[in-house]
């Protein structure tokens, strides 16, 4: 198959690769986003906070105990209980996001971000780790920053936040942190297998990946400026493990995961929406897609054999698009490093689009 060159500066992602690849145009076009870090809960910290509630309303109880009665004592005696649990659960408690001020105006992939975060099947407790505790207080913080953040950095800012939300949602993963340069083996959740990576990483260079399983050729997985959110495919292949290489300046964090974290775009869920790369099952009754890009850099669409193979190239372009395409069947996989939406023909509209709602061919920016 003749490679292609995209927006990305690279031919087929699991093309054989053996030669340096150039710097993307859009390498460093990314600003350094404002970061808040977050303080994750901890049991000393929750033992802390009940027993400052507990030993003040002890000293209430001391210092009015000879003015009152049996039953009010009673009652305070009884609130000394109840109280300081319940004021730790409340304090440490899954707070709602705050609603934006009157007025203002939510930009569309900001409310898909607050969207992402009410669904989120997380409630943070004494159970959590620190790691899900810092990354959920990172998700609430990046949506409080991108209610005043400039439209500039409003990318990089929800990067941040689905970089976190992305960790989430796969709570069971087993996580590998490091930074810079590295060389890893990792297994497979079933040998054999497709699966998918779950790679995030601040930085702003050049983020090259790639990989390759027992000793075959190195295969690229993806090549592109960061920030970096991104669920790429792992094709199926012998070996109950998979090598893979990271080239970057920065830190990352990075699992393997099975089949089952693929989003499916089905009847019941026609709308999909996302930030970053991701591989998406195809399985909606329909003959078409839409698919809208928010972000300001590159974008790709590739169709996946049901192996999680490449195919051939659906769209690609640059900036802020809304396209329509044939829906392929299988997989899809999304090259970005925005926000996107992508929709069923039926749930799009009930008309065909054309040049005048800014709709295109595929490719067409």
């Amino acid at each position: 198959m003749e490679s292609r060159t995209s927006p990305w500066g690279n031919p087929m992602p699991y093309d054989p690769d053996s030669t340096p690849s150039p710097l993307p145009e859009d390498a460093n076009s990314a600003r350094t986003p404002a970061r808040r870090d977050p303080y994750p809960l901890t049991w000393p910290r929750a033992l802390a906070h009940g027993l400052n509630s507990a030993f003040v309303l002890v000293l209430v109880l001391t210092l009015f105990a000879g003015l009152l009665g049996e039953v009010p004592f009673a009652l305070l005696f009884f609130a000394g209980l109840v109280l300081p649990p319940a004021l730790t659960a409340r304090h440490f408690a899954r707070r709602p996001l705050p609603e934006p001020p009157p007025g203002s105006r939510t930009a569309p992939e900001v409310l898909d971000y607050a969207r992402a975060i009410q669904s989120l099947d997380y409630q943070p407790g004494p159970g959590s780790t620190d790691d899900d505790l810092a990354d959920y207080l990172l998700a609430l913080d990046v949506y409080d920053r991108t209610r005043t953040a400039e439209p500039g950095d409003l990318d990089s800012i929800l990067a941040e936040g689905w970089a976190a939300l992305t960790r989430l949602r796969t709570p069971n993963a087993e996580w590998n942190h490091g930074e810079g340069d590295t060389v890893l083996r990792l297994p497979r959740p079933e040998p054999g297998t497709m699966a998918v990576l779950a790679l995030t990483s601040p930085a702003l260079g050049l983020v090259r990946v790639r990989a390759r399983g027992g000793r075959g050729p190195w295969a690229r997985l993806y090549e592109a400026g960061g920030p970096v959110c991104a669920r790429l495919p792992l094709p199926a292949r012998e070996g109950d493990s998979v090598q893979l290489e990271l080239r970057l300046e920065g830190a990352w964090r990075l699992a393997v995961l099975g089949s089952h974290v693929i989003r499916g775009l089905t009847a019941a869920a026609p709308r999909l929406s996302g930030h970053g790369g991701d591989v998406l099952a195809l399985e909606a009754p329909t003959t078409r897609l839409t698919f809208q890009h928010g972000g300001h850099g590159p974008y790709q669409l590739r169709r996946l054999t049901p192996t999680l193979r490449p195919a051939e190239i659906l769209a690609e372009g640059v900036g802020e698009a809304r396209l329509t395409l044939p829906a392929p069947a299988g997989h899809l996989q999304i090259q970005t490093r925005g926000g996107w939406t992508l929709d069923s023909g039926e749930a799009a509209g009930e008309r065909e689009p054309g040049p005048e709602d800014g709709y295109g061919p595929p490719g067409a920016e």
